[in-house]
Parts: structure tokens; sequence; C-alpha cells
């Protein structure tokens, strides 16, 4: 589990994803400064000009000029140059900037939540991962044992055959329930080596080969663990939902903020120079400025016609914060089903880990009886065969029963949203092997 958070990618891309949203916290907090912009320009220009109004210009295609206007015009040009610096600050704007900072520590929280719901989820799959290979191992483990038994009734069976005690058929059939027997193994190291694979990718480790310790999951966990009741509030997955809720209800306060005036305070200063030569000499022949400026005062803003581009972004916003809250409460319903449903897999696990032993004594018993009158005579080829297969049988569900019981208590600490009670177990199972 440790590994697995450690190592995959998913993690790793959670936490950027709030380093990102730390980062718009910060940003949306630079909107209180104040803005300090300067200009140079050098240029040479002719001096035609005439009265007459220029409208604001959505692109900034004819320079504004200054003067007086002449009755002649010429090409003759001049050098000109204008230097200024201007500071505007934004004083009050009913709450904007507020609200989008607002809105960025919304987003923060979220990807906080994320990264404990993302961690929760890849210790899940790692461990769940590891109880299927050890699954897989327990399977190898009963296959091996059924096939070293087919081995020794498949020499019994040639031996009698040899001997004229048995017919030719014992013998064929001894030798093809030996190859089932194989071929049974074999799907079981292929079972296992595929989930040592997915164990390996669940680790942020897609290739390695990973060594699993099998035993102590393979015995029943302690019956110290009990299901306790659900909090939804503290799963990681309701605090995702409660974040994204929380974002979309911030989205809406900041519409509900954008249509208002701004009052700002504005200064700025300044100086120009001109090539052309009428009250006051050029410096430098109009290169470097000559004549200063300065100005100081308040402006306000207001976006009358805004508000129907308002109102339709506030729109969006409240659809999008009621689909959340839609989503809190699907989240709420997943949580409460699969809450029943690992109630009742731990229940019945526990039920059938009980009566597989029973089952492989049983077994047992049966092959042994069955082996013991087919020496003498009693039983045929047919009925070691069946005998065989139902220890087999009964072997693999004996140890697939003691990690479904693992499993299901896995599962229900992942709907508790903490792994700790399951790895609690499994750190008394492991004191109990060394």
């Amino acid at each position: 589990v440790n590994t697995a958070i450690k190592n995959f990618p998913a993690v790793r891309t959670a936490r950027f994803r709030l380093q990102a949203s730390r980062a718009d916290v910060s940003l949306a907090k630079t909107a209180y400064l104040p803005r300090i912009d300067m200009l140079a320009q050098t240029m040479r220009t002719s001096t035609n000009l005439m009265t007459g109004t220029i409208l604001p210009q959505f692109l900034d295609v004819i320079p504004v000029q200054s003067g007086s206007e002449q009755k002649n015009s010429s090409m003759k040009s001049y050098w000109g140059m204008n230097a200024g610096a201007n500071f505007n600050w934004l004083l009050y704007d009913f709450g904007l900037r507020a609200s989008n900072v607002q809105l960025m520590e919304a987003q923060r929280k979220f990807a906080a939540a994320n990264i404990r719901l993302t961690e929760l989820d890849v210790a899940y799959k790692a461990a769940d991962d590891y109880l299927r290979t050890v699954e897989n191992i327990a399977t190898i483990r009963a296959q091996q044992a059924t096939v070293e038994r087919m081995q020794a009734a498949d020499l019994t069976a040639h031996t009698l055959v040899d001997s004229g005690l048995r017919a030719g058929v014992d013998a064929a059939l001894a030798d093809y329930e030996l190859s089932q027997s194989r071929i049974g193994l074999i799907e079981a190291e292929r079972s296992a080596e595929l989930s040592r694979v997915d164990l390996a990718e669940s680790l942020g480790l897609a290739g390695a080969y990973i060594q699993v310790l099998a035993d102590p999951l393979i015995s029943p966990p302690a019956r110290t663990f009990r299901v306790p009741r659900l909090i939804p509030e503290n799963h990681p997955l309701l605090q995702v939902r409660t974040a994204a809720v929380k974002t979309e209800t911030a989205k809406v306060i900041v519409q509900d903020k954008a249509y208002a005036p701004h009052l700002y305070f504005t200064t700025a200063i300044w100086g120009r120079g001109s090539g052309v030569r009428g009250v006051q000499s050029p410096v430098a022949d109009g290169i470097l400025p000559h004549i200063p400026n300065y100005s100081v005062g308040f402006s306000v803003t207001f976006p009358a016609l805004d508000i129907y581009e308002i109102r339709a972004k506030k729109a969006h916003a409240v659809a999008d914060e009621l689909a959340e809250k839609s989503n809190f409460d699907l989240a709420v319903q997943i949580l409460e089903q699969k809450d029943a449903r690992a109630k009742v897999m731990l229940l019945e696990a526990r039920r059938v880990a009980d009566e597989t032993p029973t089952l492989v004594r049983a077994a047992r018993e049966n092959q042994v009886k069955t082996l013991e009158r087919y020496g003498v005579g009693l039983a045929d080829m047919v009925a070691v065969a069946q005998a065989e297969r139902m220890l087999a049988g009964a072997e693999v569900q004996n140890a697939v029963a003691q990690v479904e019981v693992w499993r299901a208590i896995l599962a229900s600490a992942y709907v508790q949203g903490d792994l700790k009670p399951f790895l609690n177990l499994v750190a008394v199972a492991e004191r109990k092997q060394l």
C-alpha cells in the first residue's frame, strides 16, 4: 500500500494539481495589488493635423495626434518622444475580488480532497490485487498437491495393469486425469502470473516481478474486526463531492458580484518631446521629452449592458451547482450500497470459510477410502478420478474462501474510507507467521 501511494502516477498527478490550485489562489490575490505601467516611445512622424473626432477603436489602427490644425499638409517629418508612468488601483469592487479568491480556495480544497480519494483508490486496488495474487498462489498449491496425488494414482494404475490385475483402460484413464490435473496447474500458474502483472502495475512498477508473501493471508484473519457504522461524511469520496458543490457555489457568488461598479484611483506622469520648433525649443531635436505633465483622479466604471451576459453565466453556474449536489446525493447512495454489500460479503465469506475445512476433510477421507478400495479391486479408476477431483476442488475452495474473508474486510475498510483496520489485521497475521 505504501509503495503504491508513493509510486503510482495518479497520486503524483493529484498532488501536482494541488500545487497548481495553490498557485491559482496566489494569482487571485494579486488582483488586490495596484498596477504601475510604464511606456516610452520614440518615433518620427509627419505633423499634418485636422479638427475632428476619432471614435474609440476596438483595433488600435489610427494613432492619436495633438496640436493645432494646419491649412496645408506635407510629408515633412520630425522626431518625437513620449514617456510616462501610470498608477492605477482598484479601490472598491463590491466583493468581486474576494469572491474570486474564495473560488480559488474552493478549488484548492477540492484538489486536496481529491488527493485523499486518489490515495484511497490506489491503496485499495494495490491491496486487492495483492489478495488476488495470494488467492492464485493458494490455488497453485492445491493444484500441485492434486498433480502429486494423481502421479501416485497413475503409477498404481500402471503397476496393476502391467501385472494383469487391472484392465488397460485404467491406465489410460489415469493418464488422462494426470494430464487434466497438470493443465489445471498450468492454468493456475497463468492466473497467478497475470495477477502479478496487475499487482506490479497497481504499485506503479509495471513490468517488475513482485514477490508475494502469501502464507499470512491464506489463514483466516482474526475475528476482532467488526464493520463500524457508516459515516458518509468521513469518506474521501463525499469530501470530494462536498468540495465540488462548494466550488460551484463560489462560481455563483462570483457572478452575483460581477454586475457592480468599480472605483479606481488613477495617477499619471508623463513627458513629451517634439522636433517641431514653435514656442518652445526641442531638446535633442525632439528625441528627448521636454514638456512634463501629471494628473490625479478617481474613475468609476460600470458595464451596464453586461447584465445579459452575466445572467447567462449565472444560470450556467446555478445549473452546475445543482448538478454537483445531485452528484453528492449519488455518492451517498453509492457508499450506502457498498456498505450494505460489504457487510453481506463479510458475513457470508466467514460462513463459507468456517465450512470449507470440513469439506476438505470429508473429501480427503473419501479420496483415501477410494484409493484403498481401488487397491483391493472394489473400485475402478473412474471412482478414483472423481475422488481426486472432489479433493482438488475442496482444497481450492478452502484456499479461496480464506482469502475471500480478507477481501471482504478490505472492502469494508474501503467503504469506511480508511484501510488502517485492514492493515492492522494483516500486521497481526504476519506476526503470527513469524
